[in-house]
C-alpha cells in the first residue's frame, strides 16, 4: 500500500489569488475542512478553520496571504510513512505533490482511518486507553471568545459543553461559522460590531446538540465506525454520565505506536519540583499538540526543551523555559520565564513558530523570484 492508493482528489482547490469569501462559501458547501492552495499546479499552501479561528480576516483578503505553509506526501511513500506523518502533525489531511510540487490529490485521516479498520489492523483497545484525558471542557455560558481563546492556546478543535452531564460539542468549525457567516447578508460597516457580538455570545447558541459520544468501554473498531458514519473528527468518552476524555482519529492511530513505532521527537528536560504525575502528564500533552503544530509548516529532527528555576517567592518558582527545534530548514530557539510552566513554554513556541513561519515565507518568495527570472 502506497499513497497513491489512498489519494482522492479533493473536491475543493483554492487558486492563491482566490478571495476568501469564495473559497470559504465552497468549504461550507462541500464540507471540506482543509483546502489546498495551488499557483500554477503547485502546492503553495494549505488552508484550514484552524487558520481562520485565530482571527477575523477580511473577506476580500487573498487565500495565499491566510493560508498556512504545508508538509506533504509523496505519491511513492509506503503506508507507514503516510501513518507516521498523520501521527505526528495530527493533520486533517495531507496533499500529495509530485517532486516539482504539483499537486496530486490528498489523503483525508478519514481515509486512512478507514482502510486501517477495513484492513483489520486496528487493535482491540479500549477507547479510555487511548483517548485525551482530563478533557478541557466549557459551561454553556461560557463565551464564544473563551472557546476561541482555548482552541487557539491548546491547538485543539473541539471542546465539549458540560452541565450536569455533556449538552453539546463546540468545534473551530462551528466559531468560523459562526464569525463568516450568512456572509451574503453581511454589511462592511457592522462587521466589527457583528464579531464583538458573537465573541461575547454564549457557545450555546453555537454549540451542536445533541452529542455523539463513546463511552469508555468501546472499542477502538467501534470508535472509529462511529467517527466515520457520523463524519466528525473526535467524539467525547462517558464513563456512565460523566466526561471523563476526548477521542479522535488521531488518539485511534496512537493506538498503532508499537507496530509502526511511532514517536514523537521531543526531549523535555525538568527540574525536581517539575515532576509531579499531573504536571508532568499536562507539560508532555501540551508539547505533543505543539509539536504536531510546528510538523505541519517543516519536518523536524528534534525539539528540546529545558526547565530552569530562577527565583522563589511565597512558596512559588519562577521558571526559564528554552525551546530549541531542529528542522530540515534550520534551527530556532526560544525562551520565556513565567511562575506556570505551562504558560511559559506556550508563548516559547508561538514565539518558534513565528520565526519558522517567518523563514518558510522568505525561501517561498525566493523559490517565487527564481520562477520569475526563469
Amino acid at each position: 500500500m502506497s499513497a497513491s492508493e489512498l489519494t482522492i482528489s479533493p473536491a475543493l482547490v483554492a487558486g492563491s489569488n482566490d478571495r476568501l469569501r469564495d473559497v470559504i462559501n465552497k468549504m461550507r458547501e462541500t464540507n471540506q475542512w482543509v483546502v489546498p492552495v495551488v499557483k500554477e499546479k503547485k502546492l503553495v499552501g494549505l488552508l484550514s478553520f484552524k487558520d481562520l479561528i485565530r482571527r477575523r480576516v477580511n473577506l476580500e483578503t487573498k487565500v495565499i496571504n491566510v493560508s498556512s505553509p504545508v508538509i506533504s506526501l509523496s505519491p511513492n511513500d509506503d503506508f507507514t510513512t503516510v501513518v507516521v506523518k498523520f501521527y505526528t502533525t495530527k493533520a486533517r489531511a495531507i496533499p500529495v505533490v509530485k517532486g516539482n510540487r504539483e499537486l496530486v490529490g490528498i489523503i483525508t485521516r478519514e481515509s486512512l482511518l478507514d482502510y486501517l479498520l477495513k484492513s483489520g489492523q486496528l487493535t482491540s483497545g479500549k477507547a479510555r486507553e487511548y483517548m485525551s484525558s482530563p478533557p478541557v471542557i466549557l459551561s454553556p455560558e461560557d463565551s464564544v471568545a473563551k472557546a476561541r481563546w482555548i482552541m487557539v492556546k491548546d491547538n485543539i478543535s473541539r471542546i465539549p459543553v458540560v452541565e450536569k452531564g455533556v449538552v453539546g460539542i463546540v468545534t473551530s468549525r462551528d466559531i468560523v461559522n459562526a464569525l463568516y457567516s450568512p456572509l451574503s447578508e453581511r454589511k462592511r460597516a457592522s462587521i466589527l460590531n457583528e464579531e464583538e457580538r458573537i465573541m461575547a455570545s454564549p457557545v450555546k447558541e453555537i454549540m451542536n446538540s445533541p452529542v455523539i459520544t463513546v463511552s469508555g468501554n468501546d472499542s477502538l473498531k467501534s470508535v472509529a465506525e462511529k467517527l466515520l458514519k457520523n463524519r466528525i473528527s473526535g467524539a467525547p468518552v462517558l464513563e456512565g454520565d460523566f466526561v471523563a476524555g476526548v477521542i479522535s482519529g488521531v488518539d485511534v492511530i496512537r493506538s498503532l505506536e508499537s507496530k509502526f513505532q511511532l514517536s514523537m521527537p521531543i526531549q523535555a528536560k525538568l527540574t525536581s519540583g517539575l515532576r509531579n504525575q499531573d504536571l508532568k502528564a499536562q507539560l508532555d500533552g501540551v508539547l505533543e499538540r505543539y509539536l504536531s503544530k510546528l510538523e505541519k509548516f517543516t519536518d523536524v529532527n528534534n525539539f528540546r526543551v529545558s526547565f530552569k528555576e530562577e527565583a522563589s517567592s511565597q512558596g512559588r518558582t519562577l521558571y526559564k523555559v528554552t525551546v530549541n527545534l531542529s528542522t530540515k530548514i534550520g534551527n530556532f530557539v526560544a525562551n520565556d520565564s513565567d511562575w506556570d510552566p505551562v504558560a511559559a513554554v506556550k508563548r516559547a513556541v508561538d514565539t518558534l513558530e513565528q520565526r519558522l513561519v517567518k523563514k518558510l515565507k522568505r525561501i517561498q518568495e525566493k523559490k517565487g523570484d527564481k520562477e520569475e527570472e526563469i
